[in-house]
Parts: C-alpha cells; structure tokens; sequence
C-alpha cells in the first residue's frame, strides 16, 4: 500500500529538510504553500507521517545501548507494555530470532543506564534474560532513510535548506530538555511554540534550539507509517567486522536510501546494521554485496522485524502508524 505520488513527494521532501518552510518547500516541489501545509496536516491528522526530535548520535556524550529480551510467552503482552512504558527505551521491536524483543535504550551516561535502566528491563513482567550491547560509533540513525520520488534537481535543492551539524557538540545543559520533549513529538515545532509550552523566554529558546540544530545535539527525522513506505520488510543484521573495516562497511551502507541504522557495537557481533528492504530475497542480496566489499565481514545474524510497538518515545499501532501517544 503506498500514498499518492505527490504526498510521498512532500515526506521525501521533509526527509531531506524536515524544517524548512512550506514556501521553501512549495518553491521546490512546485505546489501552493498553503496546500503542502494543509497536506501535511491531513498526514499527521490520518497518522501517517510526522516529524520528530531526538537526542543526536554522541556516544561520547550519553550512552547508547541495544538490549536483547527473552521473555516467558505467557506473559508477552504485559512484557510488551512495561518495557514501552520506560522512557529511555526509546524503541522497543518485535524479534524473529533468538531474541522477543529488541530495545534502544538511552541514558546520561553507563553509571544511570547501568544502575537505572537496565534493572527496569529486567524487572518488567515476564522478562526472562537480557543481552546489553553498547554503541561505540553511531554512523546512522533513522534520519537517514529516503524515499525515491523527486527528482535529483529536486533533492540537490532541498539539501541545501537541510542545515547540517556545523559545530561541535556542548555540554548539555538541563534547559535542553524540555525543548527536547516538544521535539520529539512535533519535529518542526517553532521557537515560539517550544517556550509557550516550557514556559521558558521564546528568545532563549530560540538560541537553544539554534545551538542544539547546529551542533546535532538534536536531530529529526520525518517518519512514514510502514504500511504506507512501499518497503515493508524491516531487517536488522548483526556482524563481525575487522577492526579498522568500520569505516568502509559505514561507507557501502550510506549507499542505501533505506539505511536506519549502522552503529559499531560491544560484544560478539561488533556491530549492527538496519534497513527496511521490499522482499526476503533482498537480504542476501545486501549481505553479498557487503562481503564482496568488504572481505572479512561475518554476518552473525539476521532477524527480520514482525513489529515496531515504540520508536523514538512514540507508540505505534500494528500498521506501524502512531497512536499519538509519546513515551518520554
């Protein structure tokens, strides 16, 4: 099931420039601004697409953790619902191998994941083992997949209003958080409207929102529900990679417009990959195509995802569209 061409060219747009303006964008795509206004509207109204904020890609900065769960299958559901209902469990899926659940989590530092998160994991009902793996690099997170409907014109000039990271990251100060919980549920939120909801100077804000966009501490992404994204097959590996062969593995993986993650990992499998491909057969294809790259890659796992019940705090509903609720 896909959208119509001209809805999937405007979430493709914000892909690539999640917050620039509708006359930005109507000047591109060659439509009214008013009319992609009241399209993206009817989008998020439906559930089927929406912009969103998270904490940026710094493992110096935070820690990140992808945790395996094995839980006792009478007791799923409420499996399901405790481990959603943890706020630095920022995406909780589905699992079709060793694992019932794959989670992200995210905290301060180890010590908090360590002595906060981790014991919420084990403790929820029905969790029978866990599996902690930590994130050394991040290469790519979910803002890095893309539709493929506009035109290379098109996309070249939408990349120049997307503003990449162009300073280092700060420290971060704790003003930075309630900004980021507006964020996460509306990506395109304005400094005007973050303040009325922190109660915070729309001035200040405008500075931390300006800083937090310029050093990555924030980044967005424009999701689209799955059923509607034309790939409805998400696939997660995990790999043994060569030290020094990160880089290159990275490098054929940002090929990939349907790219979600790539990070270097702790563990036996040092590192992990996802993307959201059309067809089974497409998996072998893309673990070929790797080892004929980069020789000496192992794949130590595949596991194809059955359902995303959390990603980045917002809950979703078996088609992948959100319910509105955000988990934060």
């Amino acid at each position: 099931m896909e959208l119509p061409v001209e809805d999937l060219q405007l979430v493709h747009a914000l892909q690539i420039a999640p917050r620039a303006s509708w006359a930005e964008l109507g000047d591109i795509l060659g439509r009214h601004p008013a009319t992609l206004s009241a399209r993206w509207g009817k989008l998020r109204e439906d559930r089927m697409a929406w912009v969103l904020g998270h904490l940026g890609g710094f493992p110096e900065q935070h820690c990140t953790a992808f945790v395996e769960v094995q839980a006792n299958p009478e007791l799923i559901d409420q499996a399901t619902s405790e481990l959603c209902s943890i706020s630095e469990v920022l995406t909780v899926d589905d699992a079709s191998s060793t694992a019932d659940f794959r989670l992200t989590c995210l905290a301060a530092d180890w010590l908090t994941m360590a002595r906060e998160v981790l014991p919420q994991i084990r403790n929820a009902t029905g969790v029978q083992r866990i599996k902690v793996s930590l994130c050394t690099r991040l290469f790519a997170t979910g803002n890095a997949w893309r539709l493929d409907v506009l035109s290379p014109a098109q996309q070249a000039s939408l990349q120049r209003l997307s503003h990449p990271p162009v300073a280092p990251p700060t420290i971060i100060p704790d003003t930075f958080w309630p900004m980021l919980h507006v964020l996460m549920r509306d990506g395109r939120a304005t400094a005007s409207e973050i303040a009325q909801v922190t109660g915070q100077h729309p001035s200040t804000t405008g500075r931390a929102l300006k800083t937090a966009l310029e050093t990555g501490m924030v980044s967005l992404r424009c999701e689209l529900a799955s059923h509607y994204t034309g790939y409805p097959l998400t696939v997660q590996w995990f790999a043994r990679v060569p030290a020094g062969s990160e880089d290159a593995v990275a490098v054929f993986l940002l090929e990939h417009r349907t790219l979600r993650l790539c990070a270097s990992t702790t563990g036996v499998s040092n590192f992990t990959f996802m993307m959201q491909l059309r067809t089974p057969a497409d998996i072998a294809d893309i673990e070929a195509k790797l080892a004929a790259r980069v020789p000496g890659v192992a794949i130590v796992e595949s596991c194809v995802g059955v359902r995303s019940f959390k990603r980045m705090g917002w809950m979703l509903d078996p088609e992948g569209r959100p319910t509105g609720e955000v988990v934060v």
